[in-house]
C-alpha cells in the first residue's frame, strides 16, 4: 500500500533507531493491511494530504509496517488499525493511537510530540528503566478434576456473560470466534442443554444475519455494533475457514437446513475467490470496499469484484487445509481432500525448512518469509500431521515432527514450561517471551497428535508441561475474573481445553477425534 506515498517511509529494523538518534527525530510509525478500508482511508485523506508527507519526511523518520507480514510487531504495539505509533528516537512509546485521524488533529500530535523530543534531547534526558516483567500465572496440575474446573468455568461464561438477546459474547462490536464456537458444538454440556443451545444458536444466527455476504459468499470480518451490525467488510482466510467448520458442525448438531448452506456457499467462496488453483494453498484475504458492498446485488454481479491479497499465510492455510479434511470427512467430497492435500503439498514445498516454517509466502517474491514464529510453526504441524493421519503418508508425518522438533528446541522455555511466541533465527535480537494461550493450545494438541503416531513419551511430556504452566492463566480467564475478560482471551483457550480435553480421557486418544 505504501509503495505511491509521498511519505520517506523505511523497513522497521534497528537501523531506523540508529538513524533517528543521529538527526534527533521522532520516529513515525504506521502499521497497514492491504484489505483493511480505513487504513485507505487514512492514507488517502490525511497521509496524502497537503503538508502532511512534507512535514513527516522533514521531521520524522518514518516506518511502514504491513499487518500480515510483522506478527511480532503487531503484537507489541497494535489495538486496531490502522495503527501510529510514535516514539522518542532510543525507542520509548511517546504516542499511539488507533483509527484514522483527520489531517489537523493528526499534524498537532505529531507536532507535540516532535516538540517534546526535542526538548527532551535538548536536556538529555536519560531513558526510562525497562519495566519489570509481569509476573506468570502459578501452574496447575494436569488433572481431570482441573479440567472439569476449567470447562465449568467457560460453560458459566456462556450461561452468564453471552448476550441472550443478539448472541455473540461480549459487549459493543461482535467476532464470531469461530475457534470456540467449534468448540463449544463439540460440548455435551452445551449442546444438551437447552439454555445454553440457545445461545450458541443465536450467535450462529447472528453471524448469518450481520455478517454472511449472500451475493459472493463469505463472511465479513466482524460487526462494530452489538446486534451483528456495520461489518467490517474484509473477508478474512482464517474466519472463512473456521466458520466453514463451524456451520458444517452445527448443522450435524441441529439438522438446520440454513448451516449447510452456509457451511456449503463458504467453502464455494474459498474455492472460487482465495484458492490457489495453480499452484496450490490459499491467499489471505479480500478487500474491503464499502462502495462495492453498498451495490444492489443486481449491479454487483456485474461489478468487479474486491481485489484479493494474494500473500499466503502459514496459520491461516494450516486452518483451511485441517477445515476442508474435516468438512470432507463430514460430506464425502473427495474434491475438498484434493484442494487440501494440494494446499498441503504447497507448504511442504514452499514454507517448510530446517528451522521450522516461514510465516507466510510471498507471492511477488515467490518465496517465504519469516520465520520463528509460533503461531506459524504449530498451526503448520497440526496439519501436517492431520494430513498423515487421513492419509498415512509418511512425507506429512516427518514433516510435522520436523516442526515440532524445531520448536521444542528453540520456542519452547523450560522455565515457564511453555512456547514463547517468537525466536527468529535469521534476527539478531532477544526472543519474544510472551507464551500466548492459543498458540500454545495449538502446539500441545500438534505435541499429542505427534505422540499417538509415534509412541514416544517425551512428546506427551512436553504437552502435558504446556498444559500446567498456562492453567493458572486459563483459570484466571474463565474463572476469576470473566465479567471483566474480554471474549477474545476466552476464544483464545479453545485449543488449549481441546488438547487439555484428550490428554485427559486417554494419552493415546484422539486418532478418531476432530483436530
Amino acid at each position: 500500500m505504501h509503495q505511491g506515498s509521498r511519505i520517506r517511509f523505511l523497513e522497521h529494523s534497528p537501523a531506523v533507531f540508529d538513524q533517528a538518534r543521529r538527526e534527533g527525530k521522532p520516529v513515525f510509525m504506521l502499521v497497514s493491511a492491504v484489505w483493511c478500508y480505513w487504513c485507505k482511508y487514512f492514507e488517502e485523506n490525511t497521509l496524502n494530504a497537503e503538508g502532511v508527507s512534507d512535514y513527516l519526511n522533514r521531521s520524522y523518520v518514518n516506518v511502514f509496517v504491513d499487518y500480515d507480514r510483522r506478527p511480532d510487531l503487531v503484537r507489541k504495539y497494535v489495538r486496531g488499525i490502522p495503527m501510529v505509533v510514535l516514539f522518542a528516537p532510543d525507542g520509548r512509546v511517546r504516542q499511539s493511537f488507533a483509527g484514522a485521524l483527520r489531517k489537523e488533529d493528526f499534524l498537532a500530535v505529531l507536532a507535540r510530540v516532535g516538540e517534546e523530543v526535542r526538548a527532551e534531547l535538548a536536556k538529555a534526558r536519560p531513558p526510562e528503566s525497562p519495566r519489570a516483567p509481569v509476573a506468570a500465572s502459578p501452574p496447575l496440575p494436569v488433572s481431570e478434576k482441573t479440567y472439569r474446573q476449567l470447562l465449568d468455568g467457560l460453560v458459566l461464561y456462556l450461561e452468564e456473560q453471552a448476550d441472550k438477546t443478539h448472541g455473540g459474547f461480549g459487549v459493543g462490536s461482535k467476532a464470531p470466534h469461530g475457534r470456540l464456537l467449534a468448540y463449544l458444538l463439540e460440548q455435551e454440556a452445551v449442546t444438551q442443554a437447552r439454555g445454553r443451545w440457545m445461545v450458541v444458536e443465536k450467535t450462529l444466527d447472528g453471524i448469518l444475519r450481520g455478517l454472511y455476504d449472500p451475493v459472493d459468499g463469505g463472511f465479513f470480518h466482524y460487526a462494530t455494533r452489538g446486534d451483528w451490525g456495520d461489518p467490517r467488510l474484509e473477508k478474512m482466510l482464517y474466519a472463512n475457514a473456521s466458520l466453514a467448520t463451524v456451520f458444517q458442525e452445527a448443522y450435524r448438531v441441529a439438522a438446520h437446513r440454513r448451516y449447510k448452506e452456509a457451511a456449503e456457499a463458504t467453502v464455494a467462496y474459498l474455492l472460487r475467490t482465495l484458492y490457489d488453483a495453480e499452484s496450490g494453498g490459499f491467499y489471505g484475504s479480500q478487500s474491503a470496499d464499502p462502495e462495492y458492498y453498498g451495490l444492489s446485488p443486481d449491479v454487483r454481479r456485474t461489478t468487479r469484484r474486491p481485489p484479493v491479497n494474494r500473500d499466503k499465510g502459514t496459520a491461516s492455510n494450516a486452518e483451511a487445509i485441517l477445515a476442508f479434511l474435516t468438512i470432507s470427512r463430514a460430506t464425502g467430497r473427495q474434491d475438498l481432500k484434493d484442494v487440501a492435500f494440494r494446499s498441503l503439498e504447497f507448504m511442504r514445498r514452499h514454507l517448510l525448512t530446517d528451522k521450522g516454517v516461514y510465516h507466510f509466502y510471498d507471492v511477488r517474491a515467490g518465496r517465504g518469509q519469516l520465520r520463528g514464529q509460533l503461531e506459524a510453526n504449530a498451526w503448520a504441524a497440526l496439519a501436517f500431521l492431520e494430513g498423515y493421519r487421513t492419509s498415512g503418508r509418511l512425507v506429512y508425518r516427518q514433516a510435522g515432527e520436523q516442526v515440532l522438533q524445531y520448536i521444542v528446541a528453540e520456542l519452547f522455555d523450560p522455565g515457564r514450561g511453555a512456547f514463547v511466541e517468537a525466536n527468529n533465527p535469521d534476527e539478531r535480537g532477544p526472543r519474544s517471551m510472551e507464551t500466548p494461550v492459543e498458540a500454545n493450545g495449538v502446539a500441545a494438541l500438534a505435541l499429542l497428535r505427534i505422540h499417538q503416531a509415534t509412541g514416544r513419551a517425551e512428546y506427551l511430556g512436553v504437552t502435558k508441561r504446556v498444559l500446567a504452566a498456562l492453567g493458572g492463566e486459563v483459570k484466571g480467564v474463565l474463572l476469576d475474573e470473566p465479567d471483566t475478560t474480554p471474549a477474545k482471551k476466552v476464544a483464545d483457550a479453545a485449543f488449549y481445553l481441546r488438547a487439555y480435553g484428550q490428554v485427559i480421557q486417554s494419552p493415546r486418544a484422539g486418532q478418531r477425534g476432530r483436530r
